[in-house]
């Protein structure tokens, strides 16, 4: 468990921005507000439905899981915009091999969502199967038909492994 926090701890200023940013933007609270549970129920089911797309080699509809505006950010690399979504999934086409996510947290309710997960990746690079394992926080935002999508995937160190 503590290699699992030590992780964890090198992307937590992202994280700790991620909830203050999340706190700082809710409206004031109500009794109509939503149901928490039913709301990570939902993110955790988009988590399911994405990685089965990648599973089934559908890597536009891995791609639609994102907000138009939404982006990735890794190191200093960042794919931002619905074009550039949908060309980063679109090259794993074929190449695909597995995908597993795993939900550490999710939290919030209303127009932002975060999630704490575990992404293990299996895949072609190179002409051989490769394995990348990453930590992720995702802030998903809600979207005007009441659905949730990916609005910022923060990624942190990768674990490239070779089968």
């Amino acid at each position: 468990m503590k290699h699992y926090a030590m992780e964890f701890s090198k992307y937590w200023p992202k994280a700790l921005f991620l909830v203050v940013f999340f706190f700082c933007t809710q409206p004031a609270r109500s009794q109509n507000k939503p149901d928490s549970s039913q709301v990570k129920k939902q993110v955790a089911l988009l988590n399911q439905q994405m990685e089965a797309a990648f599973n089934n080699n559908d890597m536009k509809a891995v791609a639609a899981f994102y907000a138009d505006d939404g982006e990735i950010v890794y190191d200093n690399y960042t794919v931002r915009g619905r074009s550039n979504l949908d060309k980063y999934w679109s090259d794993l086409k074929d190449k695909g091999r597995g995908w597993k996510l795993t939900v550490v947290e999710i939290g919030g309710e209303g127009e932002f969502v975060y999630q704490l997960g575990t992404s293990d990746l299996k895949y072609i690079r190179n002409n051989k199967e490769s394995r990348a394992v990453t930590n992720f926080v995702l802030l998903w935002k809600k979207q005007a038909d009441g659905s949730y999508k990916i609005f910022r995937d923060y990624l942190t160190e990768t674990k490239f492994q070779k089968d």
